[in-house]
């Protein structure tokens, strides 16, 4: 992320430190190869800049949290999809 797409009410310091985490994050998940790397890059962006907002500023955890965020985001939860249609047979029998 461009350091003119950070919202201009951090601190320069602060900018720069959410363009080093999300360099840092977005190194490690292209890795993975995520599926729409625009939406895996905007949510590690989003996820920093809120972290950054409540005080964050360890470069590690801004990191780590989004990863966390953006591999959780793009997860598939069958498990909840199995159970919600077991529940639709089950009410239409």
């Amino acid at each position: 992320m461009p350091l003119n797409e950070i919202p201009t009410f951090f601190h320069p310091e602060i900018r720069s430190l959410i363009d080093a985490a999300l360099e840092d994050a977005w190194l490690e998940l292209r890795e993975e190869n995520p599926g729409d790397e625009v939406m895996a890059r905007r949510k590690l962006a989003t996820t920093l800049v809120a972290l950054a907002a409540i005080g964050e500023t360890d470069l590690a955890k801004l990191k780590a949290f989004a990863l966390h965020a953006t591999r959780a985001t793009g997860r598939k939860r069958p498990a909840v999809r199995k159970a919600a249609r077991r529940r639709e047979v089950a009410a239409s029998a």
